[in-house]
C-alpha cells in the first residue's frame, strides 16, 4: 500500500510540475505577445502622428497676412464621439488632397481606437468662431 501511494504522489507531483512548466512557458508567450502588440501599436500611432504633420505642413503653408483669406476645419476622431480639433488653412490650398488627407486621418484614428480599445475624454471640443493673424500665423478664435 505504502508504495502505491509513492507511486501516485510521484505521479501527481510531474504533472503538477508539468503544469507550472506549460502556465510558465504560457506565461512568457504571452509576455512576448503583449510586448509585439506593444510594438505594433506604438508604430499604429506614429503613423498616425505622422499623417498629422503632413496634414499641419498643408495648414501651415502659407503666411497668415489677411484672416478674410483663412478658413478652419475639424481633425481627429475621439474614442466617444467627436473632433480632436481643428484646423486653420488657407483656401488657396489644394483642398482635394487637404481634406482627403484630413479623412484618411480621420479614419485611420478612427480603426486604431476601435482596435487597441482607446478611451478617451468626452468632452466636446469647441468649435472656432474665426481666424486671425499673429506674426505671420493663422490662430483660431474661439
Amino acid at each position: 500500500m505504502g508504495l502505491v501511494y509513492l507511486h501516485k504522489k510521484n505521479n501527481s507531483m510531474k504533472i503538477l510540475k508539468c503544469i507550472g512548466v506549460l502556465l510558465f512557458i504560457g506565461l512568457c508567450l504571452s509576455c512576448e505577445d503583449d510586448n509585439n502588440n506593444d510594438l505594433i501599436q506604438a508604430q499604429e500611432a506614429e503613423n498616425l502622428n505622422l499623417m498629422l504633420e503632413e496634414i499641419e505642413l498643408i495648414a501651415a503653408s502659407h503666411n497668415c497676412d489677411d484672416p478674410s483669406e483663412w478658413r478652419y476645419t475639424s481633425y481627429g476622431t475621439k474614442a466617444c464621439g467627436g473632433y480632436v480639433g481643428y484646423f486653420a488653412f488657407h483656401k488657396t490650398i489644394d483642398m482635394d488632397l487637404f481634406f482627403g488627407k484630413i479623412e484618411a486621418h480621420r479614419l485611420a484614428e478612427d480603426l486604431y481606437n476601435i482596435k487597441w480599445g482607446i478611451i478617451s475624454d468626452c468632452a466636446v471640443t469647441p468649435k472656432p468662431n474665426g481666424v486671425i493673424c499673429e506674426n505671420g500665423s493663422p490662430i483660431l478664435v474661439y
